[in-house]
């Protein structure tokens, strides 16, 4: 690498700020990306009728609009934490996993009793109830005496109802049960995300819900089950890998400790050949900014003993004896020799045919 004095304003190296800058771009999308990520995690439940699921059986859209209304939901694994919770609780224990006193203890508090299929009756009412089939087609009134349900003309894809008063007549029973500050609802199609939206499903969901400004969903499970991972872990290590790879080429190869060292070569190679393969090589890179900056060092140093400059001469040294003797006004000069690289195959060749001019106004002098 040459450090003639007359070349200095051909190396182009990135200014430290913008070093900088590149760093903290480079930072920013990482940065971003884990936190996509990590927001995404959390739309990956799938359980039925939980709200924060997105299955078509979940309750996910009830869980969004309670929340947009500002009544705080709050899932819950135990009895005990659904009691301390307070305000309105919300069962949904498929499996029976609780035991006879925690249903005692939650049946003095305000409950919402959401059932499976309307077969545990006797675990939550003291006696088994026979159970009826509907159509989800069919819209049901709520039939019934209770004033929270003023207004509302009826619900739409309920398939279950137990034999007894209460309200939304299926067949010969009833949908939902009131008992006193408990409510027994014989299925879960009022709350699931697939049937919010028809008839008056959501008014009905909402007004047993929003009694109070909080409410405890109660999950009972016997361990925790924990989310899946949004990012499988296949991919996960190669991103890993991809950043470390990323990170080596860049220390250690992009840019390599100290500086250049100029080798001799073990065979001696003719200057011709040596201009035509590395032109070759320019091509094919396309780097049209280098091979216009070898022109221009090359028509420099061709001339310099001709035009009477020392080896160490300054780029305004060489602009004024060229424009001296050319005849050319310096800032045609500067621009020929100096200005700003050629970005393609047309512009380097215009660079070209102009510097063989100027060599040739120079040796006509």
């Amino acid at each position: 690498m040459s450090t003639d004095a007359r070349f200095a304003v051909l190396p182009r190296t990135r200014p430290l700020w913008l070093r900088f800058l590149l760093g903290f771009l480079a930072a920013f999308i990482i940065a971003t990306l884990a936190i996509a990520i990590s927001s995404l995690s959390g739309r990956n439940n799938q359980q039925t009728m939980h709200p924060d699921s997105v299955s078509p059986d979940g309750a996910g859209a009830l869980g969004a609009i309670l929340s947009d209304r500002g009544i705080a939901t709050t899932v819950v694994h135990t009895a005990s934490d659904a009691l301390d919770a307070g305000g309105t609780i919300l069962v949904w224990d498929p499996h029976l996993l609780l035991s006879d006193t925690d249903r005692e203890q939650l049946l003095t508090e305000r409950l919402i009793i959401v059932s499976e299929s309307g077969q545990d009756t006797q675990e939550w009412l003291g006696k088994s109830l026979g159970t009826f089939a509907g159509s989800p087609d069919d819209i049901v009134p709520p039939s019934c005496g209770q004033g929270w349900l003023n207004g509302i003309d009826g619900a739409q894809g309920m398939t279950v109802g137990v034999g007894a008063a209460g309200c939304f007549p299926i067949d010969g029973g009833r949908h939902i049960l009131i008992r006193d500050r408990v409510m027994y609802v014989a299925s879960p199609e009022l709350f699931i995300n697939a049937n919010l939206a028809q008839a008056d499903n959501a008014a009905i969901a909402l007004r047993a819900l929003g009694q109070s400004d909080s409410v405890a969903w109660l999950m009972p499970a016997t361990e925790r089950v924990d989310q899946p991972s949004t990012v499988p872990p296949a991919l996960t290590g190669a991103l890993i890998g991809f950043v470390l790879v990323a990170l080596w080429y860049g220390i250690l190869v992009r840019r390599p400790f100290g500086p250049l060292i100029s080798e001799q070569l073990p065979v001696v190679v003719p200057s011709a050949e040596a201009a035509r393969g590395r032109a070759r090589l320019y091509e094919r890179g396309r780097a049209t900014s280098h091979a216009g900056a070898a022109l221009r060092a090359g028509t420099i140093a061709r001339h310099t003993g001709r035009l009477g400059l020392p080896p160490d001469s300054t780029p305004d040294m060489v602009v004024e004896r060229v424009s001296d003797l050319s005849g050319r006004s310096p800032h045609d000069v500067r621009h020929l020799l100096y200005g700003p690289d050629p970005a393609t195959d047309s512009e380097l060749a215009a660079l070209a045919n102009a510097l063989t001019d100027l060599s040739k106004e120079l040796t006509d002098e």
